[in-house]
């Protein structure tokens, strides 16, 4: 993977979404279906929600890719400010 300059492997981007969303929202995912156990239906469809509200959570806040004029683009805007 080139690395551009100025840039480390991973875009600032993706390392604040982990930090802040995905990291996270796995975490309650995994923690609700694995550390919970539970023993009724009830509990069960309980922590099923939970899951796929945390699965929702991870990829709706995904950062979306963007090319490389588009990330110009919003630098320059943002420095006119």
């Amino acid at each position: 993977m080139p690395v551009i300059e100025g840039q480390g492997p991973v875009p600032r981007p993706w390392a604040r979404w982990a930090l802040r969303w995905g990291a996270p929202s796995a975490v309650v995912a995994l923690v609700s279906v694995w550390a919970l156990e539970p023993d009724s239906l009830v509990g069960a469809i309980v922590a099923a929600g939970v899951a796929l509200t945390a699965l929702l959570v991870f990829v709706g806040t995904m950062p979306r890719r963007q090319s490389r004029a588009e990330q110009r683009a919003r630098r320059g805007a943002g420095e006119g400010e």
